[in-house]
C-alpha cells in the first residue's frame, strides 16, 4: 500500500472508533467512503466490519452494564434474522434504493425532532433528569432489529436505523451509546460470519485489520472519553445533526 492509502485507512479507522464510542451511530456511514478511496467497494465493505467489531469490543468494556438488557432481548432476534436477510440480498436488491429510504426516513425523522427542540418539547421541563423510557412494543422493536440488521449488513447503516428507534426512549447518553455498542457487537460478529460466507471478507483481510486494530482501540476510548464529557440535552442535538447530515449524504451519494 501506498503511504497516502495507510494515512487514510489509520483515518478511517481511527474516527469510526471515536464516533461509535462517543455519540454511537455514523460510525459505518463515515468509515465506509474513506475505505472505499483505497479499497474496491465491497472489499471495502467487508473490511469495514472487523474494523467496527473491534471498536465495539472496546465499547462493551466502557459501556458495561450500561445497556438496557430488555430493549435488546427484543432487538437482537429480529436483528440477527435481518443479517442473515441482508447476506441474501445483497446482491438482489441495489444497495442505492435501499440507502434512498433510510436517508429520507433520516431527514423526515431529525428534522422533526430538531423543530421540536426548538419549540421546547423534546426534553423535560426541570432539564436535570431524563424523560422516562417509554414501554417497548414487541412488533414494532422486532421490526426495528430486522431493518437495523439489513441496514447493517447492506451499508453498515444500521446504527442511522436503530439511533432513530432508540432516541425516542429518551435514554441518558451513556444508555444510549452502551445499548448500541452492545446491540452491534452482537450483530457485527454474525455479519463477519456472513460477509466470509458470501466472500466478501477474506482471510486475507485480517492483516490489515491486526494492524490497524490499535489506532481501533484508542479511537474508541477516546470516544468514551468523549461522551463522559458531553452534557445531555447537547448530546442529544448533537445525535440528531449527525442524523440529518448523514441522512442528506446519503440522498446526495446513492
Amino acid at each position: 500500500m501506498e503511504i497516502y492509502e495507510i494515512v487514510i485507512l489509520i483515518v478511517a479507522a481511527v474516527g469510526s472508533a471515536i464516533i461509535k464510542n462517543g455519540v454511537g451511530i455514523g460510525s459505518g456511514i463515515f468509515l465506509l467512503p474513506l475505505l472505499a478511496l483505497v479499497f474496491p467497494p465491497k472489499i471495502a465493505l467487508g473490511i469495514g466490519a472487523p474494523v467496527m467489531f473491534i471498536s465495539d469490543l472496546i465499547g462493551i468494556k466502557s459501556y458495561w452494564g450500561e445497556w438496557d438488557k430488555k430493549e435488546l432481548f427484543l432487538l437482537l432476534p429480529a436483528a440477527f434474522i435481518g443479517v442473515l436477510a441482508g447476506g441474501y440480498f445483497i446482491n438482489i436488491i441495489p444497495n442505492s434504493v435501499f440507502i434512498i429510504f433510510i436517508a429520507v426516513f433520516a431527514i423526515g425523522f431529525s428534522s422533526h425532532q430538531i423543530f421540536k427542540i426548538s419549540k421546547g418539547y423534546f426534553f423535560n421541563a426541570n432539564k436535570k433528569e431524563p424523560l422516562k423510557v417509554q414501554v417497548s412494543n414487541p412488533i414494532l422493536t422486532g421490526i426495528i432489529g430486522f431493518f437495523g440488521g439489513v441496514a447493517s449488513v447492506l451499508a453498515h447503516s444500521g446504527g442511522l436505523v436503530m439511533s432513530i428507534y432508540l432516541l425516542q426512549k429518551r435514554y441518558t447518553q451513556r444508555a444510549f451509546v452502551g445499548t448500541l455498542v452492545f446491540f452491534f457487537a452482537a450483530t457485527n460478529f454474525l455479519k463477519l460470519l456472513t460477509y466470509f460466507k458470501i466472500g466478501i471478507l477474506s482471510k486475507d483481510s485480517f492483516f490489515i485489520i491486526v494492524a490497524i486494530s490499535p489506532f481501533v482501540i484508542l479511537g474508541a476510548l477516546l470516544g468514551n472519553s468523549l461522551n463522559k464529557k458531553i452534557p445531555q440535552e447537547p448530546f442529544k442535538i448533537l445525535v440528531l445533526f449527525i442524523i440529518l447530515i448523514v441522512g442528506i449524504r446519503l440522498l446526495i451519494t446513492s
